[in-house]
Formats: structure tokens, C-alpha cells, sequence
């Protein structure tokens, strides 16, 4: 006789929220962000100088 075999589903857990800085596309990500927002300041400031408005 055919024995019967039961398919148990393997249930994956669900992959909640991951911190964007524990991969290395998400470090890149904030690294752009940080020094893009400190050469926008460095940027500006130095305009200002040259233009008089400081």
C-alpha cells in the first residue's frame, strides 16, 4: 500500500524592521547624507563670505 505523506508548510518568520545601518548600502546612504548637509554649511558660509553678506 501507498503510504501517505503529510507536506508540513515551513512558515518563515517575517522579516520586521532592519536598522539601514547595519548594511552597507544604508551606511553609504548616510555617509552621502552627512557629508552632503556639512559641504552645503561649508559651501554656503564661504559664499557668504565672498559675496559680503556674513
Amino acid at each position: 500500500m501507498a503510504e501517505k505523506v503529510k507536506k508540513t508548510k515551513t512558515v518563515e518568520p517575517k522579516k520586521h524592521y532592519v536598522d539601514p545601518t547595519q548594511t552597507w548600502w544604508g551606511k553609504a546612504v548616510v555617509w552621502i547624507i552627512v557629508f552632503g548637509m556639512v559641504g552645503l554649511i561649508i559651501l554656503s558660509f564661504v559664499a557668504a563670505i565672498i559675496w559680503g553678506n556674513a
